[in-house]
């Protein structure tokens, strides 16, 4: 009797893994939205700070609970996205391992920020801390600006290197995210070394190379 053999990627529960880094960038698309026309920034001093934020309570609470969805999404993705890049390299798969685990900080980093997010409000609230709420503000704020250039740089980088030498992706995405990685490095070095105002221009180029990336994991894999 003939054993039906299952294709990668093929059940409900794989298919789910592959599209939350897609789900990822629709909360946080709905969570930069929100706070889209937001009074509140860590830049006034901390009594205007902490009014604003107090004003502004339930918009900054859904944007603490979905950066801390967008969080999640992202850890549970990079278990599909390790996955399909172990299948394609094959062992011992250290691109995937590298990929895996900069995926994995970048997840975490989100939630750190959720978690600064929810510190300052609650400084603000409860204890009347103002300059502490601040930092808090400030911190949330900062730990994705600071930390996401360069681990989506790294992390495209690892899954360039695996498409292009190894395949699992189609050949246009393997060059396109190699090209992405260029361009990630250079307004990285020049957000650093300029103004500082590019973060939300690398935010979103890193963000819609998720979302694509996640959609063509979601296909089964099927090795060439």
């Amino acid at each position: 009797m003939a054993t039906l053999v299952r294709e990668p990627g093929s059940t409900i529960a794989e298919k789910l893994g592959a599209a939350s880094g897609a789900w990822a960038v629709v909360w946080l698309a709905i969570h930069y939205l929100i706070l889209q026309n937001a009074v509140a920034d860590p830049a006034l001093p901390a009594g205007d700070y902490v009014q604003a934020l107090l004003a502004e309570r339930m918009r900054w609470e859904w944007a603490t609970a979905l950066r801390v969805m967008a969080g999640i999404m992202i850890v549970w993705f990079m278990g599909s996205l390790g996955g399909r890049l172990r299948m394609a390299e094959g062992q011992p798969g250290r691109l995937a391992s590298i990929g895996l685990g900069i995926g994995v900080i970048w997840g975490a980093v989100f939630l750190f920020s959720a978690m600064f997010n929810s510190v300052g409000i609650v400084l603000a609230s409860q204890y009347q801390l103002p300059e502490a709420a601040r930092l808090a503000g400030i911190l949330a704020d900062q730990i994705v600006l600071v930390l996401s250039p360069s681990l989506a740089f790294t992390l495209a980088l690892a899954v360039s290197f695996v498409s292009l030498r190894f395949g699992g992706f189609p050949k246009w995405y393997a060059y396109a995210t190699l090209a992405l990685t260029v361009l990630l490095l250079a307004l990285t070095i020049i957000d650093w070394y300029g103004p500082g105002t590019l973060g939300s221009t690398i935010m979103v180029l890193a963000l819609a190379w998720l979302a694509v990336t996640s959609l063509l994991v979601i296909p089964a894999y099927r090795s060439s």
